[in-house]
């Protein structure tokens, strides 16, 4: 029996890419033949070959492919029609239109993978959650202490099940510093940051805070340092450069302390209460500033003087009238109706109105000492409701009663009696008694309408019943 044949793999063409005849078309269907687009192909020149570029596990199309051309003006000429940008023009198969470049070796393929920039997306920054990750047993982690490593585990672990959270995401300017000295404060570590971007221009340093415990005693300044620190850059630029230069660098805290850092991760919803209560706070400020400008103002403006009414004054102060005694001041002017004028501020204008105020009317008693003190109010005179001033001094009219009907005159004599509770004997023999009475009223209910149906005959229990007659017999 023969073998089954194997199906023949394609033998790769040699590269000539350095020859201008080999030519990288793209955005091809992926239904697309290699026969058709050699036919497309064929209107330049003679054709080497054309390849369909195939995935190799799925060995299907991928949308691209390669042609080779005999001569090095074939290729050109199907790339000037290929560049046409006018409408219709341009290479089009299967309703698409063809992209097509030279050939590059593979090389150079790499580096221009390399050089082109991966765009972020999303709005949490998860492609900087791995930034300045170091792994053991990698070329990195050469020198690095036991300790350090193990704390480099568990940060990345810990990073891990926060940003599982999608109210979590990555800072692009803040950065966390772990593994810090005790003795490093704010201002050395600011220092040090800007000494590893030192040459950078325009780096800018917005805050930079070491986290301290806050359960110090009081009077001893400061508390302890936790051992960790933010610092926010202005640019993210800045933050990334300044991270690579300052993590696992051995050269700032020694080469058993070397400084972890990371982007700092921050909740959306913590950053929205702080920007509402900074919001509150400048609120705030803004009315205590307004209400303190309303009071100065005031306090410069005093009473409205102007020239004509000082020398009036001054007239009057020299007259003939001159120190004689005043006439006494003059009573509020009533308006309309008796009601005295609104009282007046000291600027002459009415007093802004403060709501409805009411005094109690307190009566005070005169001590012989000639103190006063608060009148106790007598007790009430009486009971029930109150006596008009009328009807002081009057008897009580009798409550008026009803008057008996004419045919019903009033019952005399004393109120019957209730009995009291019998015993139980004598409530039996009555209950029995009771029974009994019963029974014989209803015998002689029965009785009465035996004789109302069936006919009385001569009224005695045993004579017979009347013989009533037929209807046709009558």
């Amino acid at each position: 029996a023969e073998a089954p044949s194997k199906p023949k793999k394609r033998q790769p063409c040699q590269s000539d890419v350095s020859e201008g005849r080999t030519l990288f078309i793209r955005n091809l269907s992926f239904e697309t033949e290699e026969e058709e687009l050699g036919e497309l192909l064929e209107q330049f020149g003679e054709l080497k070959y054309v390849r369909v570029v195939l995935h190799p596990d799925t060995e299907h199309s991928k949308g691209c492919a390669f042609a080779q051309f005999l001569t090095q003006d074939a290729a050109q000429k199907c790339l000037q029609a290929a560049e046409d940008e006018s409408e219709g023009g341009g290479l089009r198969l299967g309703g698409r239109r063809l992209r097509v470049d030279l050939a590059v070796s593979r090389e150079e393929a790499q580096q221009l993978r390399s050089k082109k920039a991966k765009k972020p997306t999303g709005t949490r920054n998860l492609y900087l959650a791995r930034e300045g990750l170091i792994r053991a047993g990698t070329k990195a982690a050469e020198g690095v202490s036991a300790a350090d490593l193990a704390k480099r585990a568990w940060f990345e672990e810990l990073k891990h099940q926060k940003l599982k959270d999608q109210n979590v995401f990555v800072s692009r300017t803040r950065l966390c510093v772990h593994n810090l000295p005790k003795s490093v404060d704010d201002a050395r570590l600011r220092k040090l940051m800007l000494q590893a971007l030192d040459g950078t221009p325009g780096v800018r340093v917005k805050g930079c805070r070491v986290m301290r415990d806050r359960k110090a005693p009081a009077g001893k300044g400061q508390g302890q340092s936790l051992g960790y620190a933010f610092v926010e850059f202005q640019e993210h630029e800045h933050a990334l450069a300044a991270l690579r230069r300052v993590n696992n660098n051995p050269e700032f805290f020694g080469d058993q302390k070397r400084p972890i850092v990371e982007f700092s991760l921050e909740d959306r919803r913590k950053l929205r209460l702080k920007e509402q209560r900074a919001q509150r706070g400048l609120q705030k400020l803004r009315q205590k500033q307004a209400s303190e400008g309303r009071k100065a103002g005031a306090a410069k403006a005093g009473p409205p003087t102007t020239a004509a009414s000082g020398a009036k004054e001054r007239k009057q102060a020299s007259g003939p009238t001159a120190g004689a005694p005043k006439d006494p001041p003059k009573k509020p002017a009533k308006r309309r109706g008796g009601a005295p004028a609104p009282p007046t501020g000291p600027a002459g204008g009415p007093l802004p109105w403060s709501g409805f105020q009411t005094q109690a009317e307190v009566q005070h008693v005169e001590l012989p000492s000639g103190k006063k003190r608060r009148k106790v109010l007598p007790l009430p005179s009486h009971r029930g409701p109150k006596i008009r001033k009328r009807d002081r001094g009057k008897g009580r009219l009798p409550s008026a009663k009803k008057a008996p009907a004419p045919g019903n005159p009033p019952r005399q004599g004393k109120l019957r009696e209730v009995p009291k509770q019998a015993p139980k004997k004598q409530q039996q023999r009555r209950q029995r008694a009771g029974g009994n009475r019963a029974e014989a009223r209803f015998e002689q209910l029965v009785e009465q309408y035996k004789r109302k149906i069936l006919g009385a005959g001569g009224g005695g229990k045993g004579a017979p019943p009347a013989k009533r007659g037929k209807w046709f017999e009558s």
